[in-house]
């Protein structure tokens, strides 16, 4: 049964990889407003069935890899000791988790340039950071006393904010590559840093 468990569960992850880097290619020769849902499912030889068991849009496709990288941003803030600086945690933890690129250099290449061109894929990964931010206040519940609920809002609310600003600055940015936005997101973390001191 576990061996089972395994090996669905690494065909849930080929398929949800199959079908992001389906919608990237089919986007890059045609441009994103002549690429359906049911052309990214029969590029990457499934349902278009299959695709909404994985997306609820074609944009939420491209930006699979930034929602990933959220949640393992998520789940290393939930793994940190109880006794951690929170705002200290959190600064070092965004930068390790979503600073890296899960594509190669040339996709990450790619997406960068449909999302400069596409606001409505700007807006699916505004949206991600919103999934984000409602994960981390739950989280950071948890590390703060119970009377501390608006302390914990703040918080997520104000690490959201530094990423968004961090992704805007990054895509307004010619040539930017991803020791770029580290920087950017570095620096803006830094700045609400005060703000947060134990």
């Amino acid at each position: 049964m576990v061996i089972d468990g395994g090996l669905r569960e690494r065909k849930k992850i080929e398929t949800r990889s199959a079908l992001t880097a389906a919608a990237l290619r089919l986007a890059v020769e045609r441009g994103l407003d002549n690429v359906t849902a049911e052309d990214i499912a029969a590029e990457a030889g499934v349902s278009v069935r299959t695709f909404f068991n994985y997306f609820a849009t074609k944009e939420a496709a491209f930006v699979d890899d930034d929602l990933e990288r959220g949640r393992r941003f998520v789940a290393a803030v939930a793994a940190a000791p109880l006794d951690t600086p929170v705002w200290a945690l959190l600064h070092r933890t965004a930068v390790s988790t979503l600073a890296t690129a899960d594509l190669s250099t040339r996709e990450e290449a790619l997406k960068e340039q449909l999302i400069r061109t596409s606001p409505a894929l700007v807006s699916e990964v505004l949206a991600t950071f919103g999934r984000l931010e409602a994960e981390l206040v739950v989280e950071l519940a948890r590390r703060t006393a119970p009377s501390s609920a608006l302390h914990s809002r703040l918080l997520a609310t104000s690490l959201v904010a530094a990423v968004r600003a961090a992704t805007e600055t990054w895509l307004d940015t010619e040539h930017a590559d991803t020791d770029t936005f580290t920087t950017l997101l570095d620096e803006a973390l830094t700045a609400l840093a005060p703000a947060f001191s134990p």
